[in-house]
């Protein structure tokens, strides 16, 4: 039976690469061999951003853990797009497959202890 993985996944309406963000949780999950629980927040305002700790959408909360430690920032806001560091140094909207890859199959590792 595969590992079960919790995933949090924040996202703002107004950025435009929530959906492919969602599905690339998937692919990553289809991938990693695990299932996933997911819980989609749509993050409507301000004071639920500052609530969350919201660095910006898509936010993928793994097992209680950001994918990637954010950047420091300004205060948390609702409409704020996230940026990725990919290969090379490039940034993008969307972490690559194969960092959600990895961290579901780290995490299933782990079997949710935390460390």
């Amino acid at each position: 039976m595969p590992t079960t993985i919790l995933v949090d996944y924040l996202f703002c309406r107004t950025c435009p690469s929530h959906e492919e963000g969602l599905q690339r949780l998937r692919d990553a999950a289809d991938a990693a061999e695990v299932e996933l629980d997911v819980r989609v927040v749509e993050v409507r305002d301000d004071d639920e951003a500052e609530r969350l700790g919201f660095p910006g959408s898509p936010t993928y909360i793994i097992n209680g853990r950001d994918l990637v430690e954010p950047a420091e920032s300004t205060a948390p806001r609702a409409d704020v797009c996230r940026a990725y560091e990919l290969a090379g140094g490039r940034i993008g909207p969307l972490p690559h497959r194969d960092t959600l890859t990895e961290a579901l199959v780290a995490a299933s590792e782990h079997d949710g202890d935390p460390e």
